[in-house]
């Protein structure tokens, strides 16, 4: 029966609600709006402002007028916000700020605002950027920023950020922006300079004011190309250039030995000062004239890490912005000697390097951008470099060492992603702040020298990691091995005209798209549902370094191949009749797997409400879902470990799509099942129909689950099963998860495709929560991943777990087995902490676990910005996370590998597609040190994907040379 036109308008009135455009930005303003905005401040001569104004202290507003506010406690002259700039503000974008205006309550204690110190931080990053940004124009618009102020504002800022409890990161980032250093005799003779000059040429007035205004060392560069330009008196040339010298002088650093003497005054503990002294003795070594690069790299990696772990506890508060300003320029002198010795590493042999990068490694742990356990383990890589190595080993440790670019990037992104996220709407730009400061900071001669050390092992391995056509040494690492063309999207907002995409995003999230390949800028967490989608899918998954991000954006839109090798080789390339002869046509790609269920063991007559008690992993694709199954297994072999759960069938599902599709119509099965067929032929003949036609379809079998009135003899069931199983309304929370039959099968996972709602609490909640998962399966996300894996789509039935609600302390998940190498002598755990880590690709703490020893390897810190909390109401709180060094403890280490070292004999239940045993997928968590599970799958890869004939070829060069070794005494060859 074919659809009706009725029927036909209700669907795409469903479609039309559901693809509504988001709400405008509060306040009724358009992003676009504010933009246009924005751009009209950076061309007028006012910017962000109206007028001068007095801001007097009792709250006043006068006119510029001398001493205005004197009799009302004094105050401040500056701009006053034009009435386009305050409604921005009022919209949540906190743009134009002066730092006169912000109070030191505002930035630090329990009344500070929101994320303000991270939009103020990255304000500045776009002022320095782009040309002063909304205030490039206004620089020069007399009195509406004084810089005397600004600075006077900054150091009271600065000084209440340290003495409070600012973490180091902000501190030294705040440090850095915002302006604050004394002035100086010579910056008063500047001023008087320009002074004289405006004087003379009229023209010179705003160059004039921004000196005054707003100074700094590139003011030299400005005042020379005037005097170039034909605004310039050519009868002052001598005196143009006298105040560009004079402004290179002012700005000319002192010796960092110089720099240190002044914290001397601070120290009031002997062994503190005979500490200092020692450090101004080594680095006044380094500032004469034979000292070595290597020898000034390490002076200055030395006085940072000295400044960090022992200066700023020892100095008081006061003393703090003091030790902060050294460290910056303790760091300024790396990477002035950085950018010298980056010259010379062609000329220095492996093991120099690595020195080198030793020494860098230090300097990054120093600013922060390592914490102390990240520093420790790449020393402990680097510790395997020594004499002669295998191949094998250089090549593995070398990639281990990449992960600092990871780690430096998720540790700014902890630290500034709510700024970022607050200003990259109304201002893309702001999106460039973690790779400007990355750039910017020691992690630019690290990535340098561990470049040319990659291409080095590439080259002896016979090997390339390649973007476009250029060798590009370590920016390339394979996280899923796979081959996949598509179009490449830098946002999964963006059209791919129903062409395969592959996505290139800041890191995995669990809302990715259906997509054929992956490339992110942070690893994220490697057992995601997302990551193991793609792994069972023979998706590549590859990191791409912050240094390539810009290469690869601007092949936005087009079509492009990666191929990434179990071996590690990873290419990207622009698509072309190449790969047609290497892969087959663009359109002769088949699915490496296809979804199956088992429809003969259904057992779609049982309709019933089922505690986990009485469920056993044979039950499994019969009446209920995998998780409810297993979680029903685990509850029956590890007693005590697994919250109680109830389970509604399959049945249950069946029955309810037996209820007309509408009044009178036919039953909602029957109806899919004609639309499914319906889709299957229009997707032939009119593929731009067809993807209309899929989210109409979609949208209607969504609301169609949202609506349909629930037979109140089925609510009553339900009710009473939940009331002998967990207790009263309102006493317990539970989670509603999603657990299909097609699911966890034995070649295909479909891990997250579906709705886990959280921390369900009261009756109606649960029901309200029952329909959002019965419908489900329906959303576009998940038939995008799923729909071309199935031959018969109407056979998707839902189970759904209530599964009570446990108050993990931290959680995530645990692969028994190296996902990266597949030994089964080691685990790969995730964990965050809250509820509900590890699963939707957060930045948690991943651990390569030895399975008999229970010794960790780091891979990644803990760096999710939120984590989650249950409310005793229902739902959860998206509170502020901790960074911390370590989430798990060594104790509760060694009870996930005893588990895992009892699952194969526990738990012979987990099996491929040929009967093989898998690894496992487990999700657990900790409540005070005790172990909680809360659910098992097999861990599946796909082989097919692995073993393709293209990716084999790119790893011959690493058998072919198996068990080479790498003399590191000897220069690399040369072009590394």
């Amino acid at each position: 029966m074919t659809v009706t036109a009725a029927l036909v308008a209700a669907l795409t009135n469903a479609a039309r609600a559901a693809d509504e455009p988001a709400a405008p930005a509060a306040g009724g303003l358009s992003v676009a709006t504010m933009r246009g905005w924005i751009e009209q401040m950076m061309r007028e001569p006012r910017g962000p402002f109206d007028r001068i104004r007095y801001f007097c202290k009792d709250g006043q507003v006068l006119e510029p007028k001398a001493y205005a506010c004197e009799p009302y406690g004094g105050g401040y002259q500056h701009g006053e916000w034009s009435a386009r700039t305050r409604a921005i503000r009022e919209a949540g974008y906190p743009i134009a700020n002066l730092l006169v205006m912000v109070k030191p309550d505002d930035v630090v204690g329990p009344n500070a605002k929101a994320d303000l110190l991270q939009v103020l931080v990255v304000e500045r990053f776009l002022i320095a950027s782009d040309d002063g940004w909304v205030f490039r124009r206004a620089l020069s618009y007399r009195g509406a920023i004084q810089d005397h102020n600004e600075k006077e504002s900054a150091r009271d800022l600065l000084q209440a950020l340290a003495r409070g409890d600012t973490a180091y990161i902000p501190l030294r980032e705040a440090a850095r922006a915002f302006p604050h250093g004394p002035d100086t005799p010579s910056l008063t003779r500047v001023r008087g300079m320009a002074t004289s000059l405006d004087e003379k040429d009229a023209k010179f007035h705003s160059l004039r004011s921004r000196i005054h205004n707003t100074p700094e060392s590139g003011d030299a560069a400005r005042v020379r190309a005037y005097a170039s330009s034909t605004s310039a008196r050519p009868e002052l040339a001598a005196e143009y250039e006298a105040l560009a010298a004079a402004i290179d002088a002012a700005y000319q650093p002192k010796p960092l030995s110089i720099e240190l003497k002044q914290l001397g005054r601070y120290l009031k503990d002997e062994t503190a000062r005979d500490e200092l002294q020692k450090l101004i003795e080594a680095q006044f070594a380094t500032e004469q004239p034979g000292a070595t690069l290597d020898a000034q790299l390490a002076g200055a990696a030395n006085t940072l890490v000295w400044l960090k772990d022992r200066a700023l506890q020892r100095v008081p508060a006061s003393g703090r912005l003091a030790a902060i300003d050294v460290s910056l320029e303790a760091e300024n002198r790396f990477m002035v000697t950085a950018s010298k010795a980056t010259a010379q590493i062609p000329t220095l042999t492996r093991e120099a390097r690595l020195h080198q990068l030793r020494i860098s490694a230090k300097a990054l742990y120093s600013i922060g951008l390592l914490n102390q356990r990240e520093w420790d383990s790449l020393g402990e890589s680097l510790s395997e470099l020594e004499g002669k190595v295998k191949l094998d080993t250089y090549r593995e440790a070398l990639e281990y060492l990449e992960r600092a670019s990871s780690w430096s990037t998720q540790r700014l992104h902890y630290e500034f992603g709510n700024g970022v996220d607050k200003l990259t709407p109304i201002a893309p730009e702001a999106e460039g702040f973690v790779a400007d400061r990355l750039r910017s900071s020691p992690l630019l001669f690290y990535s340098s020298l561990l470049q040319t050390l990659r291409e080095d092992a590439d080259k002896l391995a016979g090997t390339s990691q390649t973007a476009f056509g250029a060798s590009v040494g370590g920016g390339l690492r394979r996280l899923n091995p796979g081959i996949a063309r598509g179009l490449l999207r830098v946002s999964v907002d963006e059209e791919t005209n129903g062409q395969p995409a592959i996505y290139l995003v800041p890191e995995t999230t669990s809302d990715l798209p259906a997509a054929a390949g992956i490339l992110t800028e942070a690893e994220g967490n490697p057992v995601s549902h997302v990551q193991l989608l793609a792994r069972n899918l023979g998706i590549p998954n590859v990191v791409v370094a912050s240094e390539l991000m810009p290469t690869i954006r601007q092949h936005d839109g087009e079509r492009i191949v990666v191929a990434a090798s179990v071996g590690g080789v990873v290419q990207i390339d622009a698509d072309g009749p190449r790969w047609d002869q290497l892969l087959g046509s663009a359109g002769e790609a088949k699915p490496s797997l296809m979804i199956v269920p088992d429809l003969a063991k259904l057992d779609l007559l049982r309709q019933d409400f089922v505690s986990t008690d009485e469920l056993r992993a044979s039950d499994s694709g019969r009446i209920v879902g995998p998780k409810a199954a297993h979680v029903g297994e685990l509850s029956h072999r590890f007693k005590g470990h697994v919250a109680p759960g109830l389970a509604v069938s399959f049945g249950i599902f069946r029955e309810l799509l037996k209820q007309p599709v509408k009044a009178g119509g036919e039953p909602m099965y029957d109806w899919m099942r004609d639309q499914y067929a319906e889709m299957a032929v229009l997707r032939k003949l009119d593929p731009s129909r067809h993807e209309q036609r899929v989210k109409q379809f979609l949208a209607f079998t969504r609301n169609w689950f949202a609506t349909e009135q629930l037979p109140q003899a089925l609510l009553d069931r339900l009710h009473g099963a939940m009331i002998e199983r967990f207790g009263m309304d309102g006493t317990y929370g539970v989670f509603v998860r999603s657990d299909t039959n097609i699911e966890d099968l034995p070649g295909f996972t479909g891990a997250g495709l579906n709705l886990t709602v959280p921390n369900v609490v009261g009756f109606e909640e649960t029901v309200a929560a029952l329909r959002k998962v019965w419908a489900s399966p329906y959303t576009e996300r998940a038939y995008g991943w799923r729909q071309d894996l199935m031959d018969q789509p109407e056979h998707i039935y839902v189970s759904v777990l209530l599964h009570r609600s446990v108050p993990n302390e931290k959680s995530g998940v645990m692969i028994t087995a190296d996902v990266d190498t597949g030994s089964l002598e080691a685990l790969t755990v995730t964990t965050s902490l809250g509820v509900g880590g590890g699963v939707d690709g957060e930045a948690s703490e991943t651990l390569r676990v030895d399975r008999d020893k229970a010794e960790a390897q780091l891979l990644s810190s803990a760096t999710a910005r939120r984590q989650r909390q249950l409310l005793a109401s229902g739902g959860v709180s998206l509170l502020r996370a901790p960074a911390p060094e370590r989430v798990l403890t060594d104790k509760e280490i060694e009870l996930l590998a005893e588990f895992a070292r009892e699952v194969p004999r526990a738990y012979p239940e987990l099996h491929d597609d040929q009967g093989k045993t898998t690894p496992a997928d487990v999700e657990f968590g900790f409540v005070a040190g005790k172990l909680m599970l809360q659910q098992i799958r097999p861990f599946l890869q796909n082989r097919a994907a692995a073993s393709q004939g293209y990716l084999a070829k790119m790893d011959q060069g690493l058998r072919a040379r198996d068990g080479k070794r790498v003399p590191l005494d000897e220069k690399p060859e040369a072009g590394s």
